[in-house]
């Protein structure tokens, strides 16, 4: 099937990482040339400066085999949109993902903008979002200190070999949960879950605590206690769990503010794509099947489409088990 004008498929880029598995090879990318414990596949990415491996290459089409880094850098109001980024070079500002945790990940927090500024880590930090696309039963996320906690006693509790999980809400989770991390969020993925992440284009994580794990090569993996300690938590202190998806609502906007907008549709539709058509957008088909005006075949579950700004709104067509996500950039200064 090939896509209407100005809508891209992009190749998945697979991650190993030592807590991964093979559910994203055994269903969402059987395609991924990596090797098991597969941890993530990138759908949508231009990540950091010197690795070309991270930036996403076009699947198919007349662009077929360009890089979105190229092609932003040649004209990046037409990939991008009007978005304004002083002082650097054009860059795309998210990064769309899938995570298979088939063990906990580390606790771990990110930088805010200023801060990863501040530090010469890049023009973002990173906050987040992260759609559950399944989860075992018993798994479990945490996310945010609990009160009575702060970055401060948290890297005590690690240095004095205490128990970390005593500082952060665990939140049982099931399909279909949404939840919103800012920067700043003292957070790990437990075992069993399987999710969609949107985020800041930034791979700058900060380990709070490890277990002990070795990394892929056997070395034991690094903590960034000091760099935590430089952190601040969002206040007020949040699960970060979004309200639930009312049926048949629509096109709902999970996340209106911050450095990306979040929209979440459910159910049959016809009508018009939600993102603002002179941005770029992502789009992708978590159940269901989508029709893009123009094209006669069907997205379905797995599907990630990148979107180039347009002149005029684009029409879609979802089946009664749609369950579709557009992200998008704010609007305005980067």
């Amino acid at each position: 099937m090939s896509d209407p004008a100005g809508i891209l498929r992009l190749q998945p880029i697979g991650l190993r990482r030592p807590w991964g598995g093979r559910r994203l090879l055994d269903g969402l990318r059987p395609d991924l040339s990596v090797e098991p414990p597969v941890g993530e596949s990138w759908e949508v990415s231009d990540v950091g400066e010197d690795d070309t491996s991270l930036h996403s290459i076009v699947a198919e089409g007349p662009l077929a085999g360009e890089s979105l880094r190229n092609l932003i850098e040649r004209d990046s109001e037409t990939i991008l949109g009007p978005i304004s980024q002083p002082g650097s070079q054009p860059r795309l500002p998210l990064l769309y993902k899938f995570i298979d945790a088939a063990q906990d990940l580390s606790v771990q927090v990110h930088p805010d903008d200023a801060l990863a500024r501040k530090l010469g880590l890049g023009i973002w930090g990173k906050s987040e979002a992260w759609i559950i696309l399944d989860a075992l039963p018993d798994s479990r996320l945490q996310v945010g200190l609990k009160e009575g906690w702060d970055v401060v006693r948290l890297v005590e509790c690690v240095r004095s070999g205490g128990v970390v999980s005593d500082a952060l809400h665990e939140i049982a989770v099931q399909r279909g949960d949404i939840f919103e991390l800012p920067a700043g969020t003292i957070h790990s993925i437990g075992a069993g879950v399987l999710l969609a992440e949107i985020q800041q284009s930034s791979d700058v994580t900060w380990r709070v605590h490890d277990g002990g794990r070795t990394g892929l090569d056997g070395s034991p993996r690094q903590l960034h206690l000091e760099e935590v300690l430089l952190t601040t938590p969002p206040q007020p202190a949040s699960s970060g769990r979004l309200p639930a998806y009312e049926t048949g609502s629509g096109w709902s906007c999970r996340i209106p503010d911050g450095p990306f907008r979040l929209h979440e549709l459910r159910g049959e539709f016809q009508g018009q794509w939600p993102a603002d058509p002179h941005f770029f957008s992502i789009l992708s088909v978590l159940d269901g099947r989508t029709r893009l005006e123009g094209s006669q075949g069907w997205l379905q579950e797995g599907d990630v489409r990148f979107i180039l700004p347009t002149v005029m709104p684009l029409e879609i067509d979802c089946d009664q088990e749609s369950w579709i996500i557009c992200a998008s950039p704010a609007a305005g200064l980067r």
